[in-house]
């Protein structure tokens, strides 16, 4: 016999945990609705644009919804495009941007009830990374005008 839930099903609408414009973001912490996961959704038009470096104190999961992404996870670097799942673990810094071309969308799941983020935007290096992003966006040749 299953164990009753103690909690309620429950619906937040967009319009309560995003903000929209052309980079559309949102978060819901998973306390608002008595869970331990707490969802980001991130997107971008603009190749090389990402999260920075930054740690959590928990483990989480990248989705990537539409378009492609170069992630930076410890040591390793992990391209990923929609339909893949990154897994950022628990007190290992990472950040991704995206690589283009066109729109970069994910929803980033945060293993706890509260989002907690430590940047480390002085240790980051983004250059190498944002070169290696606009490198894989292929720009059609230019033509003779008559």
């Amino acid at each position: 016999m299953p164990i009753p839930s103690r909690i309620q099903p429950a619906k937040v609408a967009a319009a309560d945990w995003h903000t929209l414009g052309p980079a559309r973001q949102g978060l819901l912490e998973g306390a608002a609705l008595g869970t331990g996961v707490t969802l980001i959704h991130y997107a971008t038009d603009t190749v090389g644009e990402g999260p920075t470096l930054h740690v959590h104190p928990y483990d989480e999961l990248f989705t990537v919804q539409q378009g492609r992404a170069r992630f930076t996870v410890g040591d390793d670097t992990i391209d990923a495009e929609a339909g893949d799942v990154v897994l950022g673990p628990a007190n290992v810094p990472h950040g991704y941007q995206n690589l283009g071309p066109g729109r970069l969308d994910t929803l980033d799941i945060h293993l706890s009830p509260q989002w907690v983020q430590y940047n480390l935007a002085d240790a980051w290096d983004p250059s190498s990374v944002r070169l290696s992003a606009e490198s894989k966006v292929q720009t059609p040749p230019p033509t003779d005008a008559p």
